[in-house]
């Protein structure tokens, strides 16, 4: 290579690597610069997000079809025993463990007095809450649990300070309960600060939710437990009535009102705010939001938002909303009118109502005052529902604890103990474990490459930079990939090479040249996520560090995982080199990082690479179970609930001990490595 043509690639490389989807290096767009654009591609970069959504779609209309084949009250109790048993079935390693309640402090206020309560909803696992009794009551009162959305103050906060003390002005007991990773409940405290070291609530909940999906459950257990243990607590208390049990919130409080009251059949009444939607119109909107709010895979398991009133027909519950939400309106329309079928066949057709109110995701008074009528009819608790000024306190003064947290004031458990504790390791026979492997990944293989279609190609002197798109039968995106190759050669030599930067990462690396000079053809993608197929408009509550957990809860919810999707992608470009490489014994791997979980994942079900090096492969997946502070970027990679079964090594295991070559380095290193890597397919050749 003469010292124009090094000037050139480095030239083309940096740019390709500084301006990452510059058109003219784009697969998408025609060859020498043009500005022409495949039009049938334009949104090709949320591959990703369609993959998820359009198998969730599948799962959810086979759940509207069968929804509409139940008819009369047995074949009811019979869909909800069913889906009850599949959804909470995770819950039954928890037990009510003592709940060594006490009372930490009181405030009287001239109509109520204000408890302030902590118990261990598990053993060292503390929930703090106050609990709001009104001095003229009914003996004993009906009692309402309040459950706070995603605000750091909880249930101190202005707007649910001010129902809460409606309702208790109209005569109902209220406990106003701390979330995990809220008020005085941070799992993630900064001592020095009194603040997350993560972030606001719904990056606690990330944060802790990616890794009990680690385990093969999902946060929304340990919300779901903590509700369920609030009951408990109420019905030790001999003002309350346990026949009177309701329970509320908005936003994240109505996601956990909804849950708890679906599960947890002693609530009575329900009425969650500004949450209820559908799946479909969740997917179709702002997408799957922080951990709690997506049940381990509930899509896949024939769960959708009406469920959270089916498992309770007939109790009385209303769905309060509000007409621009971003909770569409239209899922909590279509929710409303699905609900209706089975409380009509259980002759309750009244106690499911619904209430619209104009206002975007926000408390309305008219919402407000639904909600206070709706507690007084079916809490046999009658009075005047028109809301009243109330005086608010501030909000170190409703603090349970000493400190404001119950971290830094008694030294609590938190959910990354809970994971530990609860988390459970079985060893499966080698079949049996690739069954596993292909049920929790979510793994089909069932793309066929139907075109490869060349879109133009970079000249330098002694190579070329062949572009092309891969379309497959499913029609859900077109495959980038670019082939670098000596110029007037026939390759004997096939070298696929990932990065979790895609193809730009390839093309700025000096071992690309090295490899070119040696004579192997260069294959690599941008596979769903990355590069040209990297949705740089998508966003959501649970990125951490730019790591974009939303769609791992995405794909959880509908049965499939990061690893697993990617591996499918993969499956489509080794269709390509098939296709192209007339001999099997002469493909190699070189996989980088994170990427051999995807690429591993493949590899145990189909392996055509002759030779495979991974360079710098994450560190057993058991690590992140005893990491506090994992790393988000390895743990995108991590398929939810494999942490019981397998890890990166077993998926290792199942290839031949000669053909894998394991390197680590750092960036001090690079060069030894490159060499060391050159060397090994060097001497892997077959003869």
């Amino acid at each position: 290579m003469n010292r124009y043509s090094v000037i050139l690639f480095i030239a083309i490389l940096v740019s390709i690597y500084t301006t990452g989807q510059e058109k003219k290096y784009s697969v998408f767009h025609s060859n020498q610069g043009e500005d022409a654009t495949w039009l049938a591609y334009s949104n090709n970069q949320e591959a990703l997000y369609k993959t998820i959504s359009e198998e969730a779609y599948r799962l959810l209309d086979k759940r509207t079809n069968k929804i509409a084949t139940i008819e009369g009250k047995e074949q009811w109790l019979a869909y909800r025993e069913n889906l009850r048993d599949k959804m909470f079935s995770s819950l039954d390693k928890f037990e009510k463990t003592p709940l060594n309640a006490r009372i930490t402090g009181t405030i009287e206020r001239e109509s109520y007095t204000v408890e302030k309560i902590l118990f261990e909803s598990h053993p060292g696992f503390f929930v703090t809450g106050c609990l709001f009794i009104p001095k003229e009551r009914q003996e004993p009162a009906p009692a309402v649990i309040y459950c706070s959305g995603h605000t750091e103050l909880a249930f101190r906060s202005e707007t649910y300070q001010n129902v809460i003390l409606n309702l208790v002005a109209k005569g109902f007991i209220v406990f106003g309960l701390d979330p995990i990773g809220q008020g005085e409940r941070l799992q993630y405290l900064d001592t020095e600060t009194g603040k997350s070291k993560i972030g606001g609530p719904t990056k606690e909940h990330t944060f802790a939710g990616v890794q009990t999906l680690f385990t093969g459950t999902s946060l929304t257990d340990y919300f779901i437990w903590d509700g369920v243990r609030t009951v408990d607590y109420l019905l030790t208390r001999k003002e309350a009535d346990p026949k009177r049990i309701g329970i509320t919130g908005r936003s994240g409080g109505g996601t956990q009102s909804a849950m708890i009251a679906a599960y947890d059949q002693r609530i009575f009444a329900a009425a969650p705010e500004c949450y209820i939607t559908n799946f479909k119109r969740l997917l179709q909107s702002i997408g799957p939001q922080d951990a709690e709010q997506n049940p381990f895979n509930a899509i896949k398991l024939g769960f959708d938002h009406p469920d959270f009133f089916h498992l309770r027909a007939p109790k009385p519950s209303i769905i309060i909303t509000t007409t621009h939400d971003f909770f569409s309106q239209q899922g909590a329309r279509e929710t409303f009118k699905e609900v209706q079928k089975s409380y009509e066949a259980f002759g309750s057709l009244g106690n499911i109502q619904m209430v619209e109110s104009f206002g975007k995701h926000e408390s309305t008074k008219q919402n407000r005052e639904a909600l206070y009528a709706f507690f007084q009819h079916h809490l046999n608790n009658p009075g005047n529902s028109s809301e009243i000024e109330t005086k608010l306190f501030q909000p170190e003064e409703l603090w349970v604890t000493q400190t404001g947290q119950i971290q830094s004031s008694f030294k609590g458990k938190t959910t990354f103990q809970l994971n530990q504790k609860y988390s459970t390791k079985t060893k499966l026979p080698p079949e049996r474990m690739k069954e596993k492997i292909r049920k929790l990944s979510g793994i089909k293989f069932d793309m066929r490459l139907t075109s490869a279609v060349y879109t133009g190609k970079i000249v330098a002197e002694t190579f070329d930079i062949e572009k092309y798109f891969l379309e497959n039968d499913k029609n859900e995106y077109a495959l980038p990939v670019l082939m670098l190759k000596k110029q007037n050669t026939n390759s004997e030599k096939y070298l696929v090479w990932l990065n979790s930067e895609g193809k730009k990462y390839i093309l700025n690396s000096g071992l690309a040249k090295e490899f070119i000079k040696e004579g192997y053809t260069i294959i690599t993608a941008d596979l769903p996520g990355m590069g040209e197929l990297y949705d740089k408009e998508f966003s959501g509550d649970g990125y951490i560090r730019g790591v974009p957990f939303n769609y791992t809860f995405g794909a959880h919810l509908a049965g499939k995982s990061i690893p697993g999707i990617t591996a499918e992608a993969l499956d489509l470009l080794m269709q390509f080199v098939t296709k192209i490489n007339k001999q099997n014994n002469n493909t190699f791997a070189l996989v980088d990082n994170e990427m051999a979980s995807p690429f591993l994942h493949f590899t145990t079900f189909k392996n055509p690479f002759f030779k495979i090096q991974l360079v710098n492969p994450p560190e057993l997946n058991a690590k992140f179970l005893e990491t506090e502070y994992y790393n988000p970027k390895l743990a995108y990679w991590i398929v939810p609930g494999s942490l019981n079964y397998y890890d990166l090594e077993s998926l290792i295991s199942f290839l031949p001990d000669e053909t894998v070559n394991i390197s680590h380095t750092n960036d001090s290193e690079i060069k030894p490595i490159n060499s060391t890597v050159l060397k090994f397919f060097k001497e892997s050749l077959p003869e």
